[in-house]
């Protein structure tokens, strides 16, 4: 995804919306300026964002408009995603399901259940972000799916539950949605135990895809006799896995979370190639098996009073050397990407606090603000893997002189790096040599600020111009 200056909320939104066809050119230019202004503010509602009666009722009336759906107003994203994909020899494409709740709203007409709850309160949507594993840089969003859970009917029988519709199904639609990898090119899912789903894994061989993704069912798999480990139970993925002996060993820096500080872990690693077994009874496609390589990645002294850490990872690519399978376990590290990009979604543009009518037009809203959370996220990026870069091509010579002034610890500001921290004080972040890196919502309150600086240092020129 291609970062402009941040400021250039116009500029960008054109960038990002402007080829949307919606069958009237005043359409499109309806949602630039939907983007535009919510680009500007993304955590404000409508009437805010737009400041005047006229807008705000543009507005609802654009996101009401049957005449074309969330599909429509995203393609131009996808688009542009897809294209920048076909341009890496490999690209990971990184998917997760997250839920919103829209409770308080109960004007808002279609929802479904959420989490445990079977009252109809929100509904799901599945995501599939395209990173360069080289880079690391966010590409965008290759898909993205909302749809309504359907609960199991209570006292449902087995007969029943096997002609009802899965919800798993939306991970092999996903890939079938966004098509057969093009030649020369390798397309890897990345995805946690939600997509240990063998009707996925075949869907992902038919079209091309390889994976990386944890394990969630102790699976039947098979191991040939030529290999090395043989001697070792071959009736289960995970019992195999749990048997093999550490070949490597790596200190890791885990993140903080669940009130649990940041820390650094000594992890081991194995791995293995094994023949996975089609399922007995579950759903598959056809009775064939799939080659696969497992990895696990544990702790074995984890700090007291801690849960060790363990991942048992599945991977279709080809590891041959400890190297090749830390690789594997790093791509399924970036997963929390994806967390961050719908924390973006809920919190940064508080989605959820959107009141509108439909689930249509929610869904609308959804594909308007879709690529302003993937910009939130490319300001902590750049924060963090482009500290060199210089600060005038992040920002403008005028927001690093209102930076300048409003944070008294530099004199001068020529680098990424120093932009960020500076915007990241200025947003609550303490800057103490034990602190992380700051987070993207700290980031982005210090950049409100200096917006919020900036407008009064425009108005000021206005009002007394020189």
């Amino acid at each position: 995804m291609h970062q402009e200056p941040l400021q250039h909320a116009d500029t960008w939104a054109a960038q990002v919306f402007g080829a949307a066809e919606l069958g009237d050119p005043r359409r499109t230019d309806r949602l630039i300026k939907i983007a535009n202004a919510l680009a500007v503010n993304p955590s404000a509602s409508l009437p805010h964002a737009f400041e005047t009666w006229g807008g705000t009722q543009g507005g609802y009336r654009f996101l009401r408009n049957p005449a074309f759906g969330y599909e429509d107003l995203i393609l131009p994203h996808w688009s542009q995603t897809y294209y920048a994909a076909t341009h890496l020899a490999r690209t990971l494409l990184l998917a997760d399901t997250t839920e919103f709740d829209f409770t308080r709203h109960n004007s808002l007409k279609g929802r479904g259940p959420v989490g445990n709850s079977r009252d109809n309160i929100g509904f799901s949507l599945h995501t599939v972000l395209a990173m360069d594993p080289q880079t690391q840089e966010i590409l965008g969003c290759m898909m993205l799916t909302p749809f309504i859970r359907q609960l199991a009917p209570l006292g449902e029988t087995k007969a029943q539950r096997k002609k009802r519709v899965r919800e798993s199904r939306v991970w092999e639609e996903s890939i079938q949605q966004i098509g057969q990898v093009p030649e020369h090119h390798q397309w890897i899912y990345v995805s946690d135990s939600n997509s240990d789903v063998y009707t996925f894994w075949q869907a992902c061989e038919e079209l091309g895809y390889d994976f990386v993704l944890r394990v969630a069912q102790d699976r039947n798999v098979e191991i040939s006799q030529g290999e090395e480990q043989a001697a070792f139970d071959e009736g289960h993925l995970k019992t195999l896995a749990r048997a093999l002996p550490g070949v490597d060993v790596h200190l890791v820096s885990i993140p903080a979370q669940h009130a649990q500080p940041r820390r650094d872990a000594l992890l081991q690693i194995n791995f293995q190639k094994v023949r996975v077994q089609p399922p007995l009874h579950g759903a598959c496609f056809r009775k064939t098996e799939i080659v696969a390589w497992v990895v696990r990645v544990w702790e074995s002294q984890p700090p007291e009073g801690q849960e060790p850490l363990e991942w048992i990872l599945l991977a279709t690519l080809p590891i041959t050397c400890p190297s090749e399978a830390w690789e594997v376990v790093q791509w399924y590290g970036w997963r929390w990407l994806l967390e961050d990009f719908h924390k973006a979604l809920k919190t940064g543009c508080r989605i959820e606090q959107h009141n509108v009518q439909s689930m249509e037009a929610q869904w609308k809203l959804l594909a308007v603000l879709t690529p302003i959370a993937l910009r939130l996220l490319i300001i902590r990026h750049t924060a963090q893997e482009a500290e060199e870069t210089p600060a005038t091509n992040v920002i403008s010579p005028e927001a690093v002189q209102v930076l300048l002034f409003l944070d008294k610890r530099h004199r001068s500001i020529t680098t990424a790096k120093e932009v960020w921290h500076a915007i990241a004080r200025l947003g609550g972040y303490l800057d103490r040599k034990s602190d992380g890196p700051p987070g993207w919502q700290t980031l982005w309150k210090g950049w409100m600020r200096v917006m919020d600086v900036l407008d009064g240092v425009h108005l000021a020129a206005l009002l007394h111009p020189s």
